[in-house]
């Protein structure tokens, strides 16, 4: 028996899919009777639909221009979402999307027995449905999972909740949780990665499942999910094994113990590395300078909001006051710093929106790059649970073809939505004069990596 595990487009080539190196290293240890292979269709489809930003994107550090980076970078983006777009909507008509032969053969020419495909986020929802669709006609057995993985996919594929499942399914065997062999080590080798979209090779690790803080009001990806950490020792050689010196560990918040863990593995690798963080107090300087000195070249720090009251209706755990000082030790030690911001949360008023634009601006010294969205509301997260301990006072959702409903929201007070947009629309030159970075590597966050 052959599994063939896929990663199908639409996302960023920038490196390979963290989710299927992971399924192939726990399958190739617990299903050691079967064959096991991976292919980034990912990758394959921009390869051939976009060669020419690739030669460019992987020539990046032979003579790097800002102004022609931004330039290109937007063409890029426009020609991708253009791509996306047009394609989503053949599948959703019912045809056949660009490249749909030359990705299918790809799949067939893999002989498997099972397809398993990957689904990380809702844009590979639409590909993934067609491909499936056609398997399930030629007689291939075909599965979906991941966070992304929907209910209209499971009208044409098999879903499962996770790596066990697929394991069971593979062995078509329950085994005992005992007996599974979870010392994981990661090889990134099953991949071309100097194809990547990028100057260098980009390794994704994720140090840690679950979440150990878990009291963020608008995140869903673990709320039932218990937190576990990886063997430092296995990161370690994942890394090693990988040759990458590169890497960018996607957990998305790591404590500060376990970040002078990894700093201790990671300073005789030499490996330049960032992570996604959340400024607290204990993140001192001392702490940042060890950090830097092992190879820590950028943050993207979920700081949200530049207001208290914003900050604790999130349930962030932090204060204004103190990121301000994260930031600066960590400028200080040399640490490239990269803001998340969220706009519009329920209830914020024009005043508290001004109050955030005034809180980057007085910090624009510590400020490499800064991301903004405008709130929006998720199934699964407390702020949905329970809508009226945050202003919201009406849901509505919407049926989508291939998606799961959209949602929108009213709230009692403050900005809606559209509000909160206009407002970001109306200070957007602000906010690009605080970057020091383009504003297109807020999409290439590799790129910055490889470059800073």
């Amino acid at each position: 028996m052959k599994t063939l595990l896929v990663y199908p487009p639409f996302c960023t080539p920038a490196s390979p899919p963290y989710s299927i190196t992971y399924l192939y290293a726990f399958l190739r240890d617990n299903a050691t009777q079967h064959k096991i292979d991976v292919l980034d269709l990912n990758l394959e489809f921009h390869k051939l639909k976009f060669k020419e930003f690739q030669e460019y994107f992987q020539n990046l550090k032979a003579n790097f221009d800002p102004e022609e980076y931004s330039k290109l970078s937007l063409e890029y983006r426009r020609a991708t979402s253009e791509c996306y777009s047009h394609n989503n909507k053949f599948v959703v008509e019912g045809k056949q999307p660009e490249l749909f032969k030359e990705m299918l053969n790809s799949i067939i020419k893999a002989k498997p027995d099972i397809v398993a495909f990957s689904i990380v986020y809702s844009s590979q929802s639409f590909y993934a449905y067609a491909l499936c669709a056609e398997l399930k006609k030629l007689g291939i057995k075909t599965v979906v999972g991941g966070p992304a993985a929907n209910t209209k996919l499971s009208e044409v594929a098999e879903h499962l909740k996770n790596e066990v499942e697929l394991l069971e399914y593979v062995t078509q065997k329950k085994p005992a949780h005992e007996s599974l062999n979870c010392d994981t080590i990661l090889d990134f080798s099953i991949f071309p990665l100097k194809d990547y979209f990028t100057p260098e090779p980009v390794i994704p690790i994720k140090t840690s499942g679950g979440c150990y803080y878990r009291q963020c009001a608008f995140c869903t990806h673990h709320h039932n999910t218990s937190y576990y950490e990886t063997k430092i020792e296995n990161i370690a050689k994942s890394i090693k094994q990988s040759k990458a010196k590169h890497v960018f560990f996607i957990d998305d918040l790591i404590h500060k113990k376990r970040l002078l863990d990894l700093a201790s593995i990671l300073k005789p690798l030499k490996v330049e590395w960032t992570c996604q963080l959340k400024p607290t107090k204990d993140l001192d300087k001392e702490t940042l300078k060890i950090l830097g000195d092992s190879g820590l070249k950028m943050v993207l720090w979920g700081v949200e909001s530049g207001c208290n009251r914003i900050l604790n209706l999130m349930r962030k755990g932090t204060n204004k006051e103190d990121i301000a000082k994260v930031l600066k030790d960590s400028s200080d030690a040399g640490i490239k710093n990269c803001l998340f911001i969220i706009f519009g949360f329920p209830t914020e008023t024009k005043e508290e929106f001004i109050e955030t634009i005034d809180f980057l601006k007085q910090n624009e010294a510590c400020i490499d790059l800064i991301s903004t969205s405008i709130f929006g509301l998720q199934k699964g997260t407390p702020i949905c649970e329970c809508p009226a301990d945050f202003g919201i006072t009406k849901i509505t959702e919407t049926k989508r073809t291939i998606l799961e409903p959209s949602i929108e929201y009213e709230v009692s007070s403050g900005l809606t939505q559209k509000q909160a947009n206009l407002a970001r629309q109306r200070y957007r030159r602000t906010l690009e004069k605080l970057d020091k970075y383009p504003k297109a590597m807020n999409f290439f966050r590799e790129h910055m990596l490889c470059l800073v």
